[in-house]
């Protein structure tokens, strides 16, 4: 891939990240929900850092790892789904049990397969993450809006991760002189 494929790749990405903070009409319901939620995971460095590292890790086997970052939306989807759940139900108390779930579970995988850590850690990411960004969603967004640019945003992490992990392997060295 050529350094002016890169930087072009690059400088779109940016330009899509920050497109919506020039969004002309803030505060109409029909896209509050979608700004907010495509916002977030750009503002949490937690959120950034591993969905770009589940994108560099997807790409791994050379596949473009299609397959591991669907997983890795699915199951952010699943958690905010959980997350609308424990919302219209808050006395299930669905975040404490779900914390120490993702732990039991983290710890057996560590013990019995420790070869596939990497999917518990990012799946366990991706759930509790998708469950914690509903319960603390700000109350005047649109939820649906929400969930959608919360995964096209992590989506675009993802993607960005894999694009990295790409230059980085066909990445030539330069000649010594």
């Amino acid at each position: 891939m050529s350094p002016k494929t890169v930087y072009t790749c690059m400088l779109s990405f940016i330009s899509l990240l920050l497109a919506p903070l020039a969004h002309a009409h803030p505060g109409t319901q029909a896209t509050a929900g979608l700004v907010e939620g495509f916002i977030h995971p750009l503002t949490g460095l937690d959120h950034m850092l591993v969905a770009i590292a589940a994108g560099y890790w997807a790409a791994r086997a050379g596949n473009h790892g299609v397959r591991d970052m669907v997983l890795f939306l699915g199951l952010l989807l699943a958690g905010m789904l959980l997350g609308v759940v424990s919302l219209a139900f808050p006395a299930l108390g669905t975040a404490t049990l779900l914390a120490f779930m993702l732990t039991v579970a983290v710890i057996a995988v560590i013990i019995a397969m420790p070869e596939k850590f990497i999917y518990v850690f990012f799946g366990g990411f991706a759930l509790y993450h998708g469950l914690v960004h509903i319960l603390e969603m700000p109350q005047q967004v649109m939820v649906a809006g929400y969930m959608t640019g919360l995964l096209i945003s992590t989506g675009l992490l993802l993607a960005l991760g894999n694009l990295l992990r790409h230059v980085v392997i066909t990445r030539k060295p330069h000649a010594g002189g």
